[in-house]
Protein backbone atom coordinates (compact mmCIF):
# COMPACT_ATOMS: atom_id res chain seq x y z
CA UNK A 1 0.00 0.00 0.00
CA UNK A 2 1.25 3.52 -0.90
CA UNK A 3 1.09 6.42 1.55
CA UNK A 4 3.22 9.12 1.89
CA UNK A 5 4.76 11.41 4.59
CA UNK A 6 4.76 15.26 4.30
CA UNK A 7 7.51 16.26 7.00
CA UNK A 8 6.72 20.15 7.13
CA UNK A 9 9.97 21.75 8.31
CA UNK A 10 8.95 25.30 8.76
CA UNK A 11 8.63 27.40 11.73
CA UNK A 12 6.59 29.95 11.54
CA UNK A 13 2.65 29.58 12.21
CA UNK A 14 1.81 30.85 9.04
CA UNK A 15 3.70 29.95 7.38
CA UNK A 16 3.33 25.80 8.95
CA UNK A 17 -0.24 26.35 7.29
CA UNK A 18 0.31 28.10 4.28
CA UNK A 19 2.34 25.19 3.15
CA UNK A 20 -0.08 22.90 4.98
CA UNK A 21 -2.67 24.07 2.52
CA UNK A 22 -0.06 24.05 -0.14
CA UNK A 23 0.50 20.20 0.13
CA UNK A 24 -2.65 19.48 0.81
CA UNK A 25 -4.15 21.04 -3.06
CA UNK A 26 -1.42 20.08 -4.66
CA UNK A 27 -1.26 15.99 -3.51
CA UNK A 28 -5.25 15.84 -3.49
CA UNK A 29 -4.91 15.40 -6.87
CA UNK A 30 -2.79 12.29 -7.28
CA UNK A 31 -4.14 8.79 -6.30
CA UNK A 32 -2.14 8.32 -2.68
CA UNK A 33 -3.17 8.60 1.13
CA UNK A 34 -1.29 11.38 2.90
CA UNK A 35 -0.49 12.97 5.86
CA UNK A 36 1.15 15.91 6.60
CA UNK A 37 3.35 16.27 9.96
CA UNK A 38 5.45 19.02 11.54
CA UNK A 39 9.10 18.58 12.34
CA UNK A 40 8.18 18.84 16.08
CA UNK A 41 5.41 16.21 16.12
CA UNK A 42 5.88 12.68 17.35
CA UNK A 43 5.16 10.22 14.78
CA UNK A 44 4.79 6.84 15.84
CA UNK A 45 3.16 5.07 12.74
CA UNK A 46 6.51 5.67 10.28
CA UNK A 47 6.48 2.08 8.89
CA UNK A 48 2.71 2.62 7.64
CA UNK A 49 4.47 5.14 5.29
CA UNK A 50 6.20 4.39 1.84
CA UNK A 51 7.19 7.57 0.27
CA UNK A 52 8.80 10.62 2.53
CA UNK A 53 8.76 14.72 1.54
CA UNK A 54 10.87 16.50 3.14
CA UNK A 55 10.24 20.67 2.70
CA UNK A 56 12.18 23.49 3.15
CA UNK A 57 12.94 25.45 5.90
CA UNK A 58 14.61 28.25 7.38
CA UNK A 59 16.99 26.12 9.29
CA UNK A 60 20.98 25.86 8.34
CA UNK A 61 21.91 22.61 7.62
CA UNK A 62 25.24 23.80 8.29
CA UNK A 63 24.72 23.94 11.35
CA UNK A 64 23.91 21.14 13.77
CA UNK A 65 19.85 22.31 15.39
CA UNK A 66 18.40 20.33 17.92
CA UNK A 67 16.01 18.26 15.15
CA UNK A 68 18.96 16.73 13.49
CA UNK A 69 18.85 13.55 15.17
CA UNK A 70 15.34 13.20 14.94
CA UNK A 71 15.41 13.74 10.85
CA UNK A 72 18.40 11.32 10.79
CA UNK A 73 16.23 8.75 12.19
CA UNK A 74 13.39 9.43 10.01
CA UNK A 75 15.62 9.54 7.12
CA UNK A 76 17.47 5.89 7.73
CA UNK A 77 14.08 4.06 8.35
CA UNK A 78 13.01 5.34 5.26
CA UNK A 79 16.11 3.79 3.74
CA UNK A 80 14.64 1.14 1.78
CA UNK A 81 11.73 3.57 0.58
CA UNK A 82 11.16 6.86 -1.33
CA UNK A 83 12.74 9.83 0.01
CA UNK A 84 12.19 13.51 -1.47
CA UNK A 85 14.13 16.40 -0.10
CA UNK A 86 13.17 19.69 -0.93
CA UNK A 87 15.69 22.84 -0.69
CA UNK A 88 16.57 22.36 3.06
CA UNK A 89 15.16 18.56 2.59
CA UNK A 90 17.37 18.30 0.00
CA UNK A 91 20.54 19.23 2.38
CA UNK A 92 19.87 17.66 5.04
CA UNK A 93 19.34 14.14 3.14
CA UNK A 94 22.55 14.91 1.36
CA UNK A 95 24.05 15.25 4.86
CA UNK A 96 22.53 12.30 6.42
CA UNK A 97 23.61 9.91 3.17
CA UNK A 98 27.00 11.32 3.43
CA UNK A 99 27.51 11.13 7.53
CA UNK A 100 28.90 14.50 7.02
CA UNK A 101 28.37 18.03 6.62
CA UNK A 102 28.20 18.83 3.22
CA UNK A 103 26.77 22.04 3.27
CA UNK A 104 28.10 25.07 3.14
CA UNK A 105 26.87 28.87 2.70
CA UNK A 106 26.55 29.94 -1.25
CA UNK A 107 28.36 32.35 -2.78
CA UNK A 108 25.64 32.77 -5.12
CA UNK A 109 22.66 32.49 -3.11
CA UNK A 110 18.81 32.35 -4.88
CA UNK A 111 15.37 34.27 -4.50
CA UNK A 112 13.35 33.90 -7.22
CA UNK A 113 12.35 32.51 -10.49
CA UNK A 114 15.00 30.46 -11.55
CA UNK A 115 16.40 28.46 -14.66
CA UNK A 116 17.21 24.93 -13.99
CA UNK A 117 19.20 22.51 -16.52
CA UNK A 118 17.63 18.76 -15.85
CA UNK A 119 19.10 16.04 -16.79
CA UNK A 120 17.50 12.68 -17.78
CA UNK A 121 16.00 11.21 -15.35
CA UNK A 122 12.43 9.20 -14.30
CA UNK A 123 11.62 12.28 -11.81
CA UNK A 124 11.32 14.68 -14.37
CA UNK A 125 9.70 12.85 -16.98
CA UNK A 126 7.16 15.16 -18.84
CA UNK A 127 9.13 18.64 -17.93
CA UNK A 128 11.17 20.65 -20.74
CA UNK A 129 13.36 23.70 -20.20
CA UNK A 130 11.71 24.39 -16.62
CA UNK A 131 11.28 27.51 -14.08
CA UNK A 132 11.44 26.91 -10.67
CA UNK A 133 10.98 29.41 -7.55
CA UNK A 134 14.37 29.37 -5.39
CA UNK A 135 14.96 30.64 -1.95
CA UNK A 136 18.03 28.98 -0.45
CA UNK A 137 21.47 30.85 1.35
CA UNK A 138 23.44 27.66 1.39
CA UNK A 139 24.18 24.55 -0.72
CA UNK A 140 25.24 21.32 -1.37
CA UNK A 141 29.18 20.21 -2.42
CA UNK A 142 31.45 17.58 -3.06
CA UNK A 143 29.23 14.74 -3.19
CA UNK A 144 30.62 11.23 -3.82
CA UNK A 145 30.09 8.99 -6.33
CA UNK A 146 27.12 7.37 -4.78
CA UNK A 147 25.24 10.88 -6.00
CA UNK A 148 24.08 11.51 -9.44
CA UNK A 149 23.43 15.18 -10.02
CA UNK A 150 20.68 15.19 -12.06
CA UNK A 151 20.27 19.22 -12.28
CA UNK A 152 21.74 22.41 -11.91
CA UNK A 153 22.08 26.15 -13.43
CA UNK A 154 24.89 28.87 -13.20
CA UNK A 155 24.52 29.53 -9.74
CA UNK A 156 24.18 26.29 -7.94
CA UNK A 157 26.13 22.97 -9.16
CA UNK A 158 23.70 20.73 -7.27
CA UNK A 159 20.32 21.40 -8.00
CA UNK A 160 19.57 17.90 -7.54
CA UNK A 161 20.89 14.69 -7.08
CA UNK A 162 19.56 10.90 -7.36
CA UNK A 163 21.82 8.56 -4.86
CA UNK A 164 22.71 5.23 -5.80
CA UNK A 165 20.04 4.99 -8.59
CA UNK A 166 17.34 4.33 -5.60
CA UNK A 167 14.46 6.24 -5.08
CA UNK A 168 15.94 8.77 -3.70
CA UNK A 169 16.14 12.39 -4.56
CA UNK A 170 16.88 15.83 -3.01
CA UNK A 171 16.15 19.19 -5.27
CA UNK A 172 17.16 22.63 -4.28
CA UNK A 173 14.46 24.27 -5.79
CA UNK A 174 10.59 24.27 -4.83
CA UNK A 175 8.48 21.89 -7.63
CA UNK A 176 6.09 22.09 -5.21
CA UNK A 177 5.50 26.45 -5.39
CA UNK A 178 2.56 27.63 -7.38
CA UNK A 179 3.28 31.07 -9.25
CA UNK A 180 0.75 33.07 -6.59
CA UNK A 181 2.08 31.05 -3.12
CA UNK A 182 5.96 32.16 -4.75
CA UNK A 183 5.18 35.80 -5.27
CA UNK A 184 3.15 36.20 -2.06
CA UNK A 185 6.37 34.28 -0.73
CA UNK A 186 8.76 36.86 -2.94
CA UNK A 187 6.42 40.18 -1.72
CA UNK A 188 6.42 38.91 1.52
CA UNK A 189 10.38 38.17 1.83
CA UNK A 190 11.44 41.21 0.61
CA UNK A 191 9.68 43.44 2.15
CA UNK A 192 11.72 42.40 5.33
CA UNK A 193 14.94 41.84 4.19
CA UNK A 194 15.44 44.76 1.68
CA UNK A 195 19.28 42.72 1.45
CA UNK A 196 17.76 40.04 -0.40
CA UNK A 197 17.18 42.39 -3.41
CA UNK A 198 20.79 41.66 -4.35
CA UNK A 199 19.95 38.05 -4.87
CA UNK A 200 17.10 38.21 -6.48
CA UNK A 201 16.06 37.02 -10.16
CA UNK A 202 12.96 36.68 -12.20
CA UNK A 203 13.39 34.44 -15.37
CA UNK A 204 10.10 33.49 -15.70
CA UNK A 205 8.48 34.73 -18.69
CA UNK A 206 4.70 32.98 -18.43
CA UNK A 207 3.50 31.54 -14.99
CA UNK A 208 1.92 28.74 -17.32
CA UNK A 209 5.35 27.35 -17.39
CA UNK A 210 5.10 26.51 -13.45
CA UNK A 211 2.61 23.73 -14.24
CA UNK A 212 4.52 21.31 -15.59
CA UNK A 213 6.82 21.31 -12.14
CA UNK A 214 4.23 19.44 -10.39
CA UNK A 215 5.07 16.67 -12.49
CA UNK A 216 7.54 15.52 -10.34
CA UNK A 217 5.28 15.04 -7.35
CA UNK A 218 3.88 12.95 -9.62
CA UNK A 219 6.29 10.87 -11.43
CA UNK A 220 7.44 10.46 -7.15
CA UNK A 221 4.72 9.25 -6.25
CA UNK A 222 3.88 6.55 -8.83
CA UNK A 223 7.11 4.75 -8.18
Amino acid sequence: MRKLLILNCTFAKAGIERLNKLFTNLIEKYNIDFEIYHLTDKIENLDEFSHLIISGSALLVSQDNEYDNKLFDIIRQFANKRILGICYGHQILAKVLMQENICRKSNTPELGWRMVTLTKNQLFKGISNPVFYESHLEEVFDLNDDFEIIALNANCEIQGYQYKNLPIWGVQFHPEVTYEYGMQSLKNKLANNKHLENIFYNELDDPKYIEQNFRIFENFIKL
